[in-house]
């Protein structure tokens, strides 16, 4: 009998010890839920940084610059002064992340304005594909004007945009990081921005 009531006081201390530890993992997912509002996680592949862009094309669609505005801000790092000085020394994170955002800024304008070129009303829609092996692009000794100080993985990607109505289209190229589960650009063409790239 002692052996049996023993069992199943050990039984109940276990069951509460999991409940309280229940009930603090649920209650640290809800802060942690709460600190990221609204947060989307994308697929770290071609498909999930399409889909990053249905907000932008919808407001475009509809001629709201607003919501293009807020559509396309889930291309640049919530905090790039953070991002900058975990991968580079003090003063090139603190002049990297100073152009950062004029970075991001003419990338929306310039994907604007080519879209604009379309027949007025068109709508779009985008496909992309990879254009390099994952991480080929990362900034080597000497190349850059500044220097990561470890790697970086910089995925690039082929994008084209079509018009549904007119079947008009254009192309171009683009690097991204992919960080807290959505890709970040990093700049157009043939390497991130804070690479000098020859002959580029």
């Amino acid at each position: 009998m002692n052996v049996q009531w023993n069992w199943t006081v050990e039984m109940r201390r276990n069951g509460i010890r999991f409940l309280v530890a229940l009930f603090f993992a649920v209650a640290m997912f809800g802060l942690e839920a709460a600190a990221r509002p609204g947060a989307e996680t994308y697929k770290q592949n071609s498909q999930g940084l399409e889909k990053q862009f249905e907000a932008f094309l919808k407001a475009y669609q509809k001629g709201d610059d607003k919501g293009m505005d807020d559509g396309f801000r889930v291309f640049g790092f919530p905090n790039p002064k953070e991002w900058f000085g975990k991968h580079f020394s003090s003063e090139d994170a603190e002049k990297l992340s100073s152009e950062y955002e004029r970075q991001v800024t003419d990338a929306e304008s310039s994907l604007i304005q080519d879209m604009n070129l379309a027949e007025p009303g068109s709508r779009f829609k985008v496909h992309c594909e990879p254009h390099e092996e994952f991480g080929a692009l990362a900034a080597k000794p000497g190349e850059g004007r500044a220097e990561p100080t470890k790697p970086i993985l910089v995925e690039q990607f082929q994008f084209e945009f079509r018009s549904t109505g007119h079947n008009q289209k254009f192309r171009f190229i683009a690097n991204f990081v992919y960080e807290d589960g959505a890709y970040r650009f990093v700049g157009g063409g043939g390497a991130p921005f804070w690479v000098k790239a020859a002959g580029t």
